[in-house]
């Protein structure tokens, strides 16, 4: 990152002239006004707060982005990240998207204005072209997504073993018609290992061509995220002529709001469809069908992306970082 001293010297000016310019002062010739603008442009710096310059310390402040944070799934990831930059004594500023490219560029632009000195993106709604401009300003690290060969530390669970696992237990139960939810707009099959969803879907087809079926494209359910939006999938396959028999939700709350539109609705779970959340949130054991679900390790998760980032902020460099298993969980619902 660069600093004040870095720019004094790419100008070839004092500290205390840059300084000037920084704070707007009349008594700088317009030469070296421009020499010290070109050398901010050309490192990427922005003025920290004038506090912060004369400590030349940190904000020990971290921008936390989620994209719900009434997801419970999002709300223990924070938890657990929290607890831990608590103990190394940062401050955390937690950011929801809400889905929004724009309200993720601005937790970015905490960063570029050295507001935060890193930033965990538990979502990424940009394209990683635009979020990597932003490495110039400080620390950046994923937690629950990644992306291919990126040079960040990402901490993230196995999709694709544990979609996979999901869809055999579904098959050893008898299913064998089961539809898919995912949260995104779209669903571009991207090479295995890409990312979070292409990775999911991978283990979820491989599973069924292993047991020689093939999936029915009708079954595929777009933007599902909250238990409005299980309801409305219900209702969907209840319009269906070519019904399946069981159902992928993309999280234990879309999959709460398809066992909550089918007992109001007379289908039977799981004898008419059986559902499989995924993380395993703490209402998912206490609904009047318990869910089977697939458990994401959400605390560890979180623990370890605090962790990465206190360790990147310390110089101490920790990329190649092992995925996290997910377990099958067995209860009622399927």
């Amino acid at each position: 990152m660069a600093t004040i001293s870095d720019v004094a010297k790419l100008a070839g000016l004092s500290v205390s002239t840059v300084s000037r310019v920084i704070n707007d002062s009349p008594y700088v010739s317009p030469k070296k006004r421009a020499l010290v603008k070109g050398a901010m442009d050309q490192l990427g710096y922005v003025p920290l707060p004038a506090a912060r310059q004369l400590r030349g310390s940190s904000s020990k402040s971290l921008a936390v982005v989620v994209p719900r944070i009434v997801n419970p799934f999002f709300s223990y990831l924070i938890d657990s990240i929290e607890r831990t930059l608590i103990n190394a004594d940062f401050n955390t500023i937690i950011v929801q998207t809400f889905g929004n490219k724009d309200q993720e560029l601005g937790a970015l632009e905490l960063l570029k204005k050295q507001q935060v000195d890193g930033v965990i993106l538990c979502s990424i709604e940009n394209q990683w072209s635009v979020i990597k401009e932003y490495l110039k300003y400080g620390k950046i690290v994923l937690a629950n997504e990644y992306l291919k060969d990126l040079p960040i530390p990402m901490i993230y669970a196995n999709q694709y073993t544990g979609l996979k696992s999901g869809t055999e237990y579904l098959l050893k139960q008898g299913f064998r018609r089961i539809a898919y939810a995912t949260g995104r707009k779209k669903l571009s099959i991207a090479p295995l290992g890409s990312d979070f969803d292409s990775d999911r879907f991978h283990g979820f087809q491989d599973a069924l061509q292993e047991a020689e079926l093939s999936f029915n494209s009708n079954w595929l359910f777009y933007n599902a995220h909250t238990e409005e939006d299980g309801n409305e999938i219900l209702m969907e396959i209840l319009h269906m002529t070519d019904k399946p028999d069981a159902i992928i939700a993309g999280s234990d709350e879309v999959a709460a709001g398809i066992v909550e539109a089918a007992r109001n609705n007379e289908v039977s779970v799981p004898s008419q469809l059986g559902v499989l959340g995924i993380d395993d949130q703490p209402m998912s054991s206490k609904l009047n069908i318990p869910l089977s679900t697939i458990r994401q390790p959400v605390n560890e998760m979180g623990v370890k992306a605090a962790q990465l980032m206190i360790a990147e902020l310390n110089g101490n460099i920790e990329r190649n970082t092992k995925p996290l298993d997910l377990e099958v969980i067995s209860r009622n619902s399927a």
